[in-house]
């Protein structure tokens, strides 16, 4: 097995790259004396940094057939990932700032024999009262003395680390990881011509045996974007992170995460996927649990605050806290997903079951009703009982028709199982609420992407984020044989019949709603009595259409839209078309592989 380098190997590594950085005459230096591009070269600008990217194509897997590839990675298709990751950065170094800011202002109250609680409060609504653009100078006051340590773990190229130098407000230095000696130099290189040397330090090294090293020295920002599975990084950063700290992370191995492989998704992130349409979200939810699962062996839980499916890839960003007492709730954001193997239809299965004792769990219990997640102390649930206990004619707080039956209801297919995934809310409101506030500021000027962000942030905002995955009507139309209806009048019969449906920030065709599988269906047989399907369609009496067509409906559904639904939306451009063609995933540079011959 290889040796982890030490710290001390890692420090004199980086002295190294800096010597070798300022002593080679770098390549770059035409285009920053004449403007002129080295023949073999592109000059590349994204947000406030530049660079010029070597186009050495023979040494990447493409074997020379992409003309922009090099030896070091560069994709230019995470242009939007990397904006995205400067923007929620910034929103966490004000929350950052602001929470340290309380915290201060009580302990100073608590020490002068005042009231430490009203002082906090008072300090919080000061600091929230002030703009973004004025609590982003703050922050660069506060950089030299009290600003954040990043870490870009995998830097390739160093663009991203250079941009968060440059354009995150308040932060004090930026670690540049990578394991390939080329990329390193070539990280150290980029932070120099873009004039941000004494920000960005480059490091040679492995990044897990890095994040293990840095335990002792915790890192406030911990970024995390491989080529494929960030799996292998999760237990490393966890530990690397600081109390409450923001750590980034993108998977591209969405062929894993969507069901391709399922041993392999079980393998690397512990859960078995159950490649249903639903599958961009739930692999959300996966690295969700994933993370979930590495953090609490450290007595650590997350807390998610923004989760995006992106293209060919997703990020989720969520900030990460000691605490032991929290731990032992982590089981009740855990659930299986039992999927019909006969139609769209699922359930999620809790894995545990709350008990009397504070924080106690038990194994969760099939087709049964879950109970109420305790997360009170014993006292205040007693008393809670209590109050519930007075009330004769208080019905129970869950729908029986959403506790899964033993077979599926519609079609009486088994059920797949699915997961473990994170079944607690993806996204903080508040956090999605002040990105929007943020882009309409124009505080960011560096991004390029802004209308895009501000679309894919605005429908995140009306997601609903308490309700786990979703339906595509065109599944559902697929498995009936029938012609599909406007999403409007869909949710509109759901809203008739009292339950609340929103769309997916990832698929505008997609329905996410808290009405149970049975509620759907009646919908659907509601409209193909309005639309009816041809006979030839149900002649076998087995298929999931002629099954569940064969159930007369409960629900009388009522396709007039409503006015809430009617209401004007907020002008943005949710679902934006690839900006042009093969906007995808990029073949990796072969770098170490060829070291090695």
């Amino acid at each position: 097995m290889k040796r982890a380098a030490s710290p001390s190997e890692n420090e004199a590594v980086a002295q190294r790259l800096k010597k070798e950085a300022a002593a080679a005459a770098p390549t770059p230096a035409p285009a920053k004396d004449n403007g002129e591009v080295p023949e073999g070269f592109m000059k590349l600008t994204e947000g406030s940094a530049s660079m010029l990217y070597e186009c050495r194509a023979e040494d990447t897997k493409t074997r020379g057939k992409g003309k922009d590839d090099g030896p070091v990675f560069y994709n230019k298709v995470q242009v939007f990932n990397r904006d995205v990751s400067v923007l929620v950065m910034a929103l966490f170094a004000q929350w950052r700032y602001i929470e340290k800011r309380e915290r201060q202002a009580g302990a100073d109250a608590r020490k002068a024999g005042g009231d430490g609680a009203a002082a906090a409060e008072a300090e919080r609504a000061r600091l929230y009262a002030l703009s973004a653009a004025e609590l982003d100078e703050l922050l660069r006051e506060d950089a030299a003395t009290g600003g954040l340590r990043v870490l870009d773990a995998l830097a390739a190229t160093g663009l991203r680390s250079v941009r968060y130098a440059k354009e995150v407000p308040g932060v004090k230095k930026v670690i540049s990881n990578d394991i390939e000696a080329e990329a390193a130099k070539k990280c150290q290189e980029n932070a120099t011509s873009n004039g941000c040397e004494s920000l960005v330090e480059a490091v040679c090294g492995d990044a897990v045996a890095h994040m293990i090293n840095s335990r002792g020295d915790p890192y406030d920002v911990i970024d995390l974007d491989p080529y494929g599975s960030a799996a292998p990084f999760l237990d490393g950063a966890v530990q690397a992170i600081s109390d409450g700290g923001l750590l980034c992370v993108t998977s591209t191995d969405m062929t894993v995460l969507s069901g391709g492989y399922p041993e392999v998704c079980y393998a690397k992130y512990g859960a078995m996927p159950t490649k249903a349409k639903h599958l961009h979200e739930y692999a959300l939810r996966v690295l969700l649990h994933a993370i979930e699962a590495s953090a609490t062996r450290y007595a650590r839980h997350i807390v998610p605050v923004v989760s995006l499916s992106i293209d060919f890839y997703i990020r989720v960003f969520v900030r990460v806290y000691k605490s032991p007492s929290n731990v032992k709730h982590t089981i009740g954001r855990r659930a299986l997903v039992l999927q019909s193997a006969g139609c769209p239809s699922f359930y999620l299965q809790p894995l545990g079951s709350p008990t009397q004792r504070d924080g106690g769990y038990t194994c969760g219990r099939l087709h049964e009703p879950p109970r109420k997640i305790n997360q009170m102390g014993r006292r205040a649930q007693r008393r809670a009982e209590e109050e519930e206990a007075e009330d004769e004619e208080e019905e129970e707080d869950f729908d029986p028709e959403a506790v899964a039956p033993a077979r599926c209801a519609e079609t009486g297919a088994a059920f797949k199982i699915g997961g473990p995934i994170w079944s607690a809310p993806i996204h903080d409101a508040e956090w999605v609420a002040a990105a929007l506030d943020r882009v309409a500021a124009e505080c960011d000027e560096h991004l390029s992407t802004t209308e895009r962000i501000h679309g894919v942030f605005t429908a995140v905002s009306e997601e609903l984020m308490d309700v786990p995955l979703y339906y595509t009507i065109p599944d559902i139309c697929k498995t009936l044989h029938c012609a599909a209806p406007k999403l409007c009048e869909v949710r509109a019969a759901l809203q008739h019949a009292g339950y609340r449906s929103s769309q997916s920030h990832r698929d505008p065709d997609a329905i996410k709603t808290d009405a149970p599988p049975r509620v759907l269906w009646d919908v659907f047989r509601c409209w193909v009595k309005k639309h009816p399907i041809a006979a030839k369609r149900l002649e076998d009496k087995d298929s999931a259409a002629a099954k569940i067509l064969s159930v007369e409906p409960i629900l009388e559904a009522n396709f007039s839209t409503t006015a809430a639904l009617r209401q004007k939306q907020t002008k943005a451009r949710r679902w934006a078309p690839n900006p042009e063609e093969y906007w995808g995933p990029k073949a990796a540079a072969r770098g170490k592989k060829k070291a090695r011959k």
